[in-house]
């Protein structure tokens, strides 16, 4: 393993402040920017130009209800160094004076629909007013009648919850959010309605067509997307009696499996884990699962830049002279990062306030009615991955114990200082959401979490001050301050790639964007508050490539979801991303063990579960590239599988990638609780076989008989997806077994078609068909839309 010294060669940081700005100008132009009325021209250049000529002035000549607290000025510094950002219907409509369609606000829950058909064409109005005001829409269709059930005093017979579905897809297909993006919405159903196989099922035709078409002769392939409820995101209300239900469970994961869908909204935790009373029915979901609330309220989500703030915190480390990785290191750095990231939550929190005092932007008056009697914020993270990277170097990976542990007591970190605003609110105004008992529940929790942390007297203070206020007078200003969204185009003004609380996909993304004169270019996209620490420090560079998301195990992800839900006060966003080899079987065990880790909500992607419509090309040139921009070799079609290798005192994950060819390009090993150093000789060893497959191939079948040829006499066994049981005398000499063994699956397998295993949609921006699910988003992957 590289040790962690300065690397001597030069890093040019105008490049990459270049690239992010033309992103953020892209963007801004093109989606944020207030409008000229007659022309159409955008009058706002960057996120610069839309905090100074619009958003700042507006917020300081609003209402201020803590004048004398210094939060206001904060707040400005905090907006203008982009450590505190509002979501998209702020940026797009907060002080636009030519707008007909304020809107400041994302999430909405609308509750059930009602049982009729006026009701339902209530509902579907109410759709289209929410997404012309910018937000997103859940809804739930438990209380309509089943599918046949009498209608009409028994004339004729209903066609239940399920065919309308296709009717709530089209108008969030056909209605844009503000007029910037297309809508979105979720659609849920109690697992004990009669028709819930159909509604577990519904977004299996999705699959079930592009098999179909993906069989057609490319010249009989249709022109367009053909995909249905393509638009919605579909989950199943779970409590009470579900888990004795083994055949609905087993659905469920099929379909999981198969689609992308169904998701599970656990009611029971979202009913005794949530801040507001149970009368209140915190049971009802927005699109991405991260606003769990009443029926009818509205939350504008803000959020905490954490690897910005990070990153800050880092160079003041440097700057003291600590040691990088050190123990005094990464105690020294959550004494320091954790009150940086708790004042930026206040502040977030104090933002979300701000803009409930203007009294504006309800698409509908029932609305503004129920949401200024709760008065939700939800402040959430961005850059999660990059901080955990700083604050142990890259030593402690994402989804380990430590890491685990640090999640939980950040996010721990991020709640206090949104209640410490909210208590300060409720001193000030007297408006207070009374809830005592959960609230003295909930601060005890965050007093156990962060006691034995560097930042524990102080906390400590900071809660024995929240409880009296608790015990006086019931409760917060706010009935909730923290949630947790995907946070998708916003990062991007942040300058950020792993988003909300995801590890990095990549260090090297890529976005599309249009240029008046050169067309469709091409922006690399990399770790703004990391790229130069990777070049001076080779060695956090490879630590930090070995824990990006398909190198996880579905585990580690569920566990780093239940860290973070713990401390959230109401949902949050995080798809389980599994390889393309996981099995329904596996996927059943994943939705068994979130049974009792708190979690709110659980959605599970494979990848490639989907067959494509048509290929990904560049440019319309029509041709496929066969290697990718780095000049590396490796094919960009790659398919991947991951497997795990048990032997009397080790589990280890082991994860092999092949390209189109069918050659075996990278091999990545994950042990698991074998302490920090053993693990970087596994991942070393990995390392050095991927170098040597990605530069010449031609070389794996030396490696392979050189591993085949290491024995320690403890047996390893490895079970294949085919059912094949490979046992070797070590690691070793197992993963050179697996490896003989997967070259000759690919060998058996039929060409490919001409297009990756990805389902692929029109994408609204650039009218490609290169539109793809990415977790609870979509994503283009031609021009870099997104829908979050």
């Amino acid at each position: 393993m590289a040790e962690d010294t300065l690397n001597s060669s030069p890093f040019d940081e105008n490049d990459i402040e270049k690239t992010w700005q033309a992103l953020d100008e892209y963007l801004t132009t093109t989606r944020y920017a207030v409008r000229d009325p007659e022309t159409g021209k955008a009058l706002e250049k960057n996120y610069q130009s839309m905090m100074a000529g619009r958003i700042i002035p507006g917020l300081t000549k609003g209402p201020n209800p803590l004048p004398d607290s210094g939060l206001m000025e904060e707040l400005v510094q905090a907006l203008q160094a982009r450590h505190v950002i509002p979501a998209s219907p702020i940026l797009m409509s907060f002080g636009n004076p030519h707008t007909r369609r304020h809107g400041y606000y994302s999430c909405y829950p609308l509750g059930c629909v009602g049982d009729s058909m006026a009701e339902i064409d209530d509902m579907r109005q109410r759709m289209r007013t929410i997404y012309m005001a910018g937000g997103g829409a859940g809804l739930d269709i438990s209380k309509l009648r089943p599918k046949g059930a009498s209608v009409d005093a028994g004339q004729g017979i209903a066609s239940g919850p399920v065919g309308f579905l296709a009717d709530f897809d089209a108008v969030t297909g056909t209605t844009s959010q503000g007029g910037r993006r297309k809508g979105a919405l979720l659609v849920q159903m109690d697992w004990n309605h009669p028709d819930i196989k159909d509604f577990i099922k519904a977004k299996n035709f999705n699959a079930i067509l592009n098999r179909h078409i993906q069989n057609l002769p490319k010249e009989e392939r249709p022109s367009d997307s053909p995909l249905r409820l393509s638009s919605m995101n579909i989950s199943v209300n779970i409590f009470g009696d579900f888990w004795e239900q083994d055949g609905l469970i087993r659905l469920i994961a099929e379909n999981m499996w198969n689609a992308g869908d169904p998701g599970l909204l656990f009611i029971d935790n979202m009913l005794k884990y949530s801040p507001l009373k149970e009368a209140d029915e915190p049971r009802f979901s927005n699109p991405c699962g991260e606003y769990l609330a009443s029926a009818g309220s509205a939350c504008n989500l803000v959020t905490v830049n954490a690897a910005r703030l990070a990153r800050i915190t880092a160079d003041q480390l440097l700057k003291e002279g600590f040691k990088p990785a050190s123990p005094e290191w990464t105690n020294k750095f959550c004494s320091y990062f954790w009150p940086r990231l708790s004042r930026a939550a206040g502040l977030a929190c104090y933002l979300g306030n701000l803009i409930l005092m203007y009294d504006e932007g309800f698409p509908l008056p029932e609305i503004r009615e129920r949401t200024q009697a709760l008065k939700p914020v939800g402040v959430g993270m961005s850059g999660f991955h990059t901080a955990l990277i700083l604050a142990y170097f890259g030593h402690s990976a994402y989804g380990d114990k430590t890491s685990i542990d640090f999640a939980g007591k950040t996010q721990a970190a991020l709640t206090l200082g949104t209640l410490n605003v909210s208590a300060e609110l409720a001193r000030k105004t007297g408006h207070v959401y009374e809830n005592s008992g959960f609230w003295l529940s909930h601060l005890s929790e965050l007093s156990d979490t962060l006691s034995d942390s560097p930042i524990g007297p102080s906390a400590e203070k900071e809660i024995e001050s929240l409880t009296k206020l608790v015990e006086e007078k019931g409760g917060f200003h706010n009935c909730l301050t923290t949630s947790q969204p995907p946070t998708g185009t916003v990062s991007v003004f942040l300058r950020i790639i792993d988003t909300g609380i995801e590890p990095f996909f990549s260090l090297n993304m890529s976005r599309k964007i249009s240029d008046p004169e050169k067309g469709w270019i091409t922006c690399s996209m990399k770790p703004y508050d990391l790229h130069d620490l990777f070049e001076k420090f080779p060695a956090l560079k490879e630590r930090t490539e070995a824990q990006t998301t398909f190198k996880l195990t579905p585990t580690e992800q569920i566990m780093m979801l239940a860290a973070f839900q713990r401390h959230n006060h109401t949902g949050v966003s995080k798809t389980i991303n599994v390889p393309n080899s996981t099995t329904p079987e596996q996927i059943e065990d994943l939705i068994c063990l979130s049974r009792d880790m708190r979690l709110k909500g659980f959605t599970v992607f494979r990848d490639g579960s989907m067959p494509s419509i048509l290929s990904v090309s560049p440019q319309g040139s029509g041709a496929k590239p066969k290697y990718s921009d780095d000049n590396s070799g490796v094919a960009n079609e790659r398919g991947g599988r991951l497997y795990t290798a048990r032997g009397l005192n080790l589990k280890a994950h082991v994860t092999l990638t092949n390209d189109e060819d069918k050659n075996i390009r990278e091999v990545f090993v994950k042990a698991g609780d074998v302490g920090a150093d053993i693990n970087a000789l596994f991942s070393a060893f990995g390392m050095i076989l991927s170098t040597s497959l990605k530069y010449q191939p031609e070389l794996f079948d030396n490696l392979v008989k050189t591993l085949k040829k290491v024995q320690m006499g403890d047996k390893v066994k490895i079970q294949t997806a085919s059912g094949k049981l490979i046992v070797g005398d070590s690691l070793p000499q197992a993963i050179g077994l697996l490896m003989s063994h997967r070259k000759a699956e690919l060998d058996k397998e039929p060409v490919p078609a001409e297009s990756p295993q990805s389902s692929f949609d029109l994408c609204p921006e650039c009218h490609s068909l290169t539109l793809q699910r990415d977790g609870s988003c979509r994503k283009c992957h031609n021009c870099g839309y997104t829908t979050c």
